[in-house]
């Protein structure tokens, strides 16, 4: 076989483009920190790759979904908290007011007492969320629930975020349950409210004992529901706090699940580029020699 000078060179060239590329690729690994750079270099692991990334953003999807639920179920129980509060200190006031000692002033001074108490607990009816939404209306979170005929504009409906790939948690309570709505939408915990007031203005035939009785009475219903609403809202923010835990782990396996399948081992990575390197060098001083070689060379 004959060897052309073409071939000397096309030979020798094509030997340092090779190990050029494999030495500028070890270059990229280590400034990268990334083992895999391209499907090629490791098809399974890269496919690996891709679908535990896709996993990390799912769960740190689910773990933002996580935190705004907890914000939302934090307020939600800070205004269920108010207004447990405020029918508490009205049915104080209905106990004191049963005292035979009083006199209609009196009366009237507690009446002026709860009326206050009655504007603060419907302002907490119609307070709206941290995204500007009507906290009661249930879907219909644009409209005010109860407007000033404090007849119920809002619907039954619950509004959730998905906080993991089985759970959808409620973050809200409609209006109509907080305060027992009925099917003509009239709140029964504000009707209780009105009559006590009016009772303790206008006292009945029998005095305000019977005024006072069902005051007492509304408030306990009003109380056991909102105790129990509470309730319900603090065991979803435990099961919340699980779920973060949860995720958090998660988040910490699936990162390291990704560190094996791409990252980089430097030690391998700085030998290999060493003597890449190395190789390129020699390479390239023999492709310096070859190419010079003439037969005139031979001839002097």
């Amino acid at each position: 076989m004959r060897i052309s000078t073409s071939m000397i060179f096309d030979s020798g060239r094509d030997a340092m483009l090779r190990q050029s590329a494999d030495w500028l690729h070890t270059q990229q690994q280590l400034s990268t920190g990334k083992r895999v750079l391209a499907p090629s270099d490791d098809p399974i692991a890269a496919a690996r790759a891709l679908e535990v990334s896709q996993t990390i953003s799912i769960n740190e999807q689910f773990q933002t979904n996580q935190g705004d639920a907890n914000d939302a179920l934090a307020s939600l129980e800070s205004s269920l908290g108010g207004i447990g509060d405020i029918l508490t200190h009205i049915r104080t006031q209905a106990i004191r007011a049963g005292n035979a000692a009083l006199s209609p002033t009196e009366h009237e001074a507690i009446a002026v007492d709860i009326e206050a108490q009655f504007k603060a607990l419907v302002g907490i009816a119609n307070s709206k969320d941290g995204t500007g939404e009507y906290r009661f209306a249930g879907y219909q979170s644009g409209n005010e629930p109860f407007p000033a005929d404090l007849v119920y504009r809002g619907d039954s409906g619950v509004r959730s975020i998905q906080v993991a790939a089985s759970r959808t948690m409620p973050v809200g309570v409609p209006g109509s349950d907080v305060f027992r709505v009925d099917a003509n939408g009239q709140s029964q915990t504000f009707a209780s409210i009105s009559d006590f007031i009016a009772g303790l203005r206008n006292p009945p035939a029998g005095g305000v004992s019977a005024v006072v009785a069902n005051a007492i009475d509304g408030m306990d219903a009003a109380l056991d529901k909102v105790n129990t609403l509470r309730a319900s809202v603090g065991s979803r923010m435990v099961e919340l706090d699980a779920l973060a835990d949860m995720s958090a782990t998660q988040g910490v396996q699936y990162a390291e699940t990704l560190s094996r399948l791409q990252d980089l081992d430097y030690v391998e990575a700085y030998s290999r580029f060493s003597k890449q390197q190395a190789v390129l060098e020699a390479a390239q001083q023999s492709y310096v020699r070859t190419t010079g070689l003439s037969l005139f060379d031979l001839l002097r």
